[in-house]
This record gives C-alpha cells, sequence and structure tokens, in this order.
C-alpha cells in the first residue's frame, strides 16, 4: 500500500519543477528546449544528462537512468520512493499526513532503530567521561587524543559489563527485540528460548557510525588491551546500516570536499581522527573492507579524485587497494599514497608535522604508477607467479578505465614502465573488457533490448525485447493498449518487469485513464522501470516519428505479437527436436514426435502479422 495518498504525490510533483531541482546538484546548461549537464550517476566528460522542462523529467543518454523528480532524489540520495518524497514535501513546504497503519509500523521500526542507536551513542559518551570510563579515556588519551577531539567524534566507551546498556535501554521502556535488531544486545538462549540479552559491546573504545545524513545507525568496537578477543567489533547490518554504503566520517568530510576537491581514504578510525585534527578535514575510513560500487558513487556526487592512504607494508594487502579499482570503474582519479614503514596515518603524524603528511599526500603517485612501482622489473629475481600476479593487477586496472583516450595513453606508458609487449597488454586488456561486457549484458534488466534477439537464445531472453517493444507502442500511444491488451493477457507477458509493466497498463485501460507519455511516470517507484520510461519518452527517434507511430501503431503491434508467437513457437519445437534426437539415439518410436514437429513447422508458416489486423 502506497505510504502517502496520491494528491499529496501529485501536489509534490506539481510543486517541484525538475530543472530547479537538478540544477541544485548539476551544472545544467540550456540547449534547444532541454537543458544539459554532467550526469551525476556515472562518469563522462561530455555532457549526456538532459533534463526536459516541458515533461519534467530527466534522462540520461550515456547509463540510461532517468524518471521524474522523485527517481532524481531516490537514485541520488539512495532513499525509497516514501522518503524522497518527504524529501521534496519538505523542501517544498508541504505538510503530509500520517501514513497508513502497515507503513507507518515499517517506518516507526526504522526511526526505533535510530532511537536507540543515539541513545547508545549518548550512553557510550556518558560512561566514557564517567569513572568507568576511565580505562577507555586513558588509552584514547596515550593514543594522544585530547577530551576534546572525543568529544567531537562523540567517542564512547563500553563498560566491561554484561548488561549496562541492556538495562540503561530497559529504563528508558525500549524493546529488547529492538535492541537485538540494532545489533547493540545479544540473546541469551537456554534450551531453545530466550532466557535474557547482554551487551554485544563490553570494555571497548566506541565509534559512532553515522549515515550520510549525520544520524546514527552502527559503531565500531575498539578493545584496549591485547587479549584473545577481535581487535574490532562492528555493528551487523540492520534495516538502517549498510556496511557497503557508508564511509566512517563522511558526513564531517562531504562539507570540505568543494573545498578541497579530493577526498582521502584511510583504514582506520583513530587515522580519521588524527587526519581531521591535523587539518586534513577531508579523511574519511573504511574500517578494512573493500570500497564498494555504492561508496564509488557516493563519493562521485562530490569529488572525482581520491586518495588512499596506508601503511606502506601492508599497502599491497589492503582490501581498500583491491577495490580501488570499483572508484577507477567509476570514473574517480586515483592516487595511492603510503607512509613510511611501521607508521600509520595515526602514528606517522604524531611523529611528524602535518606538512610532511601534506608532502607525501601532493606527491602520490596514481594507481597505476603505484602498481607498477610495486611491481617487480622483469629483471628482477622474482618468481614468474609473482611478476603474473602483479601485472595482471595493472591490466584490471586498465581495463576498468572508461576514458579510451587515457586508457590508450595508460597502456602505453605501463608498456614501457614495465617493459612488455604493447600488443600483448592491449590484447589482455581488450579480453578482460569484452568479459566484463558480456557480463554487464547478462545482468538482468541491464541488457539491451534490441541486442537479444538471437536464435540460439532461451525463449525467455528472446521475448523481453519483443514484450519490452510492445510496452513502448502502449506508451507512445494510449490506443494500442486496446488493440495489444485484445490479443494478449498480462500473464502472456513472459518477462517479470515486462509483466508488471503491463499490468499497470492494464488497470489503467481497465479504468479508462489515457495518460500523456510523461504522466505514466507517476504510476512507477521502481527505477529500471522508471528508466525505461523515459528513455522511450526521450527517444529522438519516438518524437521523429510520433505522426508515423500515431497511423501505424496496429501494423507495429501486429509485427511485435507475431514475432512473439513465432519464437515461442520456435522455442516448442527446438525442444521437441532434442526429444527426437534423444528417440533416435534410444531407438524408441518417434513417430508421434514427427507429426508434432509437421504440425509446428505448417503454425510457422501461418503466422502473419496480418492475421491479427483482419481479427481486430
Amino acid at each position: 500500500m502506497p505510504t502517502i495518498a496520491p494528491h499529496i504525490i501529485d501536489e509534490v510533483r506539481l510543486a517541484t519543477d525538475v530543472v530547479d531541482l537538478v540544477s541544485e546538484y548539476v551544472a545544467l546548461k540550456k540547449s534547444g528546449r532541454n537543458f544539459f549537464g554532467l550526469c551525476p550517476f556515472h562518469a563522462e566528460k561530455s555532457p549526456s544528462f538532459s533534463v526536459n522542462p516541458d515533461k519534467q523529467i530527466f534522462h540520461c543518454f550515456g547509463c540510461s537512468a532517468g524518471g521524474n523528480v522523485f527517481m532524481f532524489i531516490q537514485k541520488l540520495e539512495g532513499v525509497s520512493f516514501p522518503e524522497a518524497v518527504r524529501k521534496l514535501a519538505k523542501r517544498a513546504g508541504i505538510a503530509i499526513p500520517e501514513p497508513e497503519v502497515e507503513d507507518r509500523a515499517a517506518s516507526q521500526e526504522k526511526e526505533a532503530l535510530y532511537f536507540v542507536n543515539q541513545l547508545a551513542a549518548e550512553f557510550f559518551q556518558h560512561v566514557l567521561f564517567s569513572e568507568k570510563g576511565k580505562p577507555g579515556r586513558e588509552y584514547m588519551h596515550q593514543r594522544g587524543f585530547a577530551d576534546e577531539a572525543l568529544q567531537a567524534f562523540g567517542v564512547g566507551f563500553a563498560p566491561q559489563e554484561w548488561e549496562a546498556f541492556y538495562d540503561h535501554a530497559r529504563k528508558k521502556s525500549v524493546n529488547p527485540e529492538t535492541l537485538v535488531k540494532a545489533g547493540l544486545v545479544n540473546a541469551r538462549e537456554k534450551e531453545g528460548k530466550v532466557s535474557g540479552y547482554y551487551d554485544r559491546f563490553r570494555h571497548r573504545v566506541m565509534f559512532p557510525i553515522h549515515n550520510i545524513s549525520g544520524r546514527v545507525v552502527a559503531f565500531g568496537g575498539r578493545r584496549i588491551i591485547d587479549d584473545e578477543s577481535p581487535k574490532y567489533i562492528n555493528s551487523p547490518e540492520t534495516a538502517v546500516y549498510h556496511k557497503g554504503h557508508l564511509l566512517y566520517a563522511f558526513p564531517l568530510a562531504k562539507d570540505h570536499l568543494r573545498a578541497q576537491d579530493c577526498l582521502i581514504v584511510v583504514e582506520g578510525y583513530l587515522d580519521v581522527m588524527r587526519m581531521h585534527l591535523c587539518g586534513f578535514n577531508n579523511t574519511v575510513a573504511t574500517s578494512g573492507t573493500a570500497l564498494t560500487e555504492q561508496q564509488a558513487r557516493m563519493i562521485f556526487r562530490h569529488t572525482k579524485n581520491v586518495i588512499l592512504l596506508f601503511d606502506s607494508d601492508a599497502a599491497g594487502s589492503s582490501a581498500t587497494l583491491r577495490g580501488a579499482d570499483i572508484l577507477v570503474e567509476n570514473g574517480l582519479h586515483v592516487k595511492v599514497a603510503t607512509v613510511s614503514a611501521g607508521d600509520d596515518p595515526d602514528s606517522f603524524l604524531r611523529k611528524h608535522p602535518a606538512d610532511e603528511m601534506r608532502d607525501i599526500l601532493q606527491h602520490a603517485p596514481d594507481l597505476l604508477e603505484f602498481k607498477a612501482r610495486s611491481a617487480p622489473p622483469a629483471t628482477a629475481e622474482v618468481t614468474p607467479v609473482s611478476r603474473e600476479e602483479q601485472l595482471r593487477s595493472i591490466v584490471a586496472t586498465l581495463a576498468r578505465m572508461n576514458d579510451a583516450l587515457q586508457r590508450q595513453v595508460m597502456v602505453h606508458r605501463m608498456a614501457e614502465k614495465l617493459q612488455v609487449n604493447e600488443s600483448a597488454l592491449w590484447e589482455e586488456v581488450a579480453r578482460l573488457r569484452r568479459a566484463s561486457t558480456r557480463l554487464r549484458r547478462a545482468t538482468p534488466g541491464q541488457a539491451n533490448p534490441d541486442a537479444l534477439i538471437g536464435q540460439t537464445r532461451p525463449f525467455a531472453e528472446r521475448s523481453r525485447a519483443i514484450e519490452l517493444e510492445l510496452l513502448r507502442i502502449m506508451i507512445l500511444h494510449w490506443n494500442a493498449m486496446q488493440f495489444i491488451f485484445s490479443f494478449m493477457r498480462v500473464e502472456d507477458f513472459h518477462d517479470a518487469e515486462a509483466r508488471a509493466m503491463a499490468e499497470v497498463f492494464y488497470s489503467l485501460l481497465e479504468r479508462d485513464m489515457p495518460l500523456e507519455p510523461e504522466m505514466l511516470l507517476h504510476y512507477f517507484n521502481e527505477p529500471q522501470q522508471a528508466e525505461f520510461l523515459s528513455k522511450v519518452i526521450n527517444e529522438e527517434a519516438g518524437r521523429i516519428h510520433k505522426e508515423s507511430i500515431e497511423i501505424d501503431y496496429r501494423r507495429w503491434s501486429a509485427d511485435c505479437m507475431a514475432r512473439l508467437q513465432r519464437i515461442m513457437i520456435e522455442d516448442q519445437r527446438l525442444m521437441l527436436m532434442q526429444q527426437i534426437k534423444q528417440g533416435d539415439a534410444s531407438g524408441r518410436d518417434v513417430t508421434e514426435l514427427m507429426q508434432q514437429l509437421s504440425e509446428y513447422d505448417e503454425q510457422l508458416r501461418r503466422i502473419k502479422p496480418e492475421n491479427f489486423l483482419l481479427a481486430a
């Protein structure tokens, strides 16, 4: 059920001009009737991101992102449709009534998680500055962090007690199940039943992790004594915390990115704190995990430049460095800086002035240069395997580069630097790029529908392109819906995405609600569906041939339905031929199967678009 009444959604949509909204994030320039700029969702050098003020939609001709104002906020900020509506309603000064019961429950569950995480953050910080927090406070003081720094970063301490936070939360009438869902306490079980609860974090310095809006969503807890326990314990993923979507201290760093135009990525919480205290306010941490595409996109919206900062001993094995190619693929310029062996950024800055760190960052080589420096030369006494591993790592980065000119320059440079044959290097890069392209095309929802038709493909794949073409016709001409649905049922759309869209179209037809194409966006909140709609609406070919579509939509629809019918029978015929082949091999009588094969052949001969036109 929708969380917000349709008339409220309409009011918010009408109050939000797409050009004004997008201009807050993208520099737009008018060209003809539309506005163009660099797409905020993928890396590009020439603007292919179009904003149409007449239709109130956006569309990128490079990555196919598209939709209305709600979809723009959904995609940009990674929020749900209701959250996007609420954000734009607040922007427009429109009040939204309380949601319906089911959705209010889901929203309340998230709010409960936010509440208990904030409660925990306040509790841990209060403990840190109490007598119970003395061990944690002394540990942080020994690491060179004054109380002011601890307060600024919200650092806290979980006491060495089994139920300290649990008891505190219960006094605030918090439901234990909410604490479990937030990953703050664990349930004790006895004979399969819950017998009590205990704190997840004990005797640890606590670092709160915030989402991009600045709300506490999780924690990292560091041990303060050398024992056999894990050095760090982190919150599990929850309804409000997805580790691969966030970076520690990003809400603090993002305000400095516009001026610095560079993000520094380190691996530890203490490294971030030290960097900020020494003036490097554009620093975040991955908490030792590999970088993800979601994180890359988040960075890309704020800066195009990243410096990965490591201990020189750990850089080669760093999970963050292994994920650096994700940043490259998303259009970010990546450099790698290292501090002296045995130091991390925190300890280095305790021994050296900030200017030395600044010099290291300013002279950091880019990712490929760093990998090339790390690669053993051809003349070195190393095992062939170790050199091959380094070369393959470099090839992987080259293959991720989407800028063809940059890729060409770097292949030539790497071939010279590594003393390898340039043609062989090109061949490996091209092979990886071809493999990557095939993988993307095989991903559901990412394929080019027009490229899917092929005699060797399964029916589901071959039918998808035609079903999407039928949807395209219905989008561009309302009367085509009645014509198509007089021959097809919603269930006849085999592709799940196409069927979901067809179901909406059929319900609109039943209610006799003809709509302009751009108005259809209001009924589709799934990103892939909205992107498909916006692509159809924005296609130059669609606009140029709109008049011929209005005249020939019946012929176009009939041709699609005939093709769909044909591949369905071809698919059945192919399975039958396999049965015949197996029967021949085993000596079984295949007479009936051969008769069925003849019937299929006759059906194929009879399939013509005219059959649909005459029957209408």
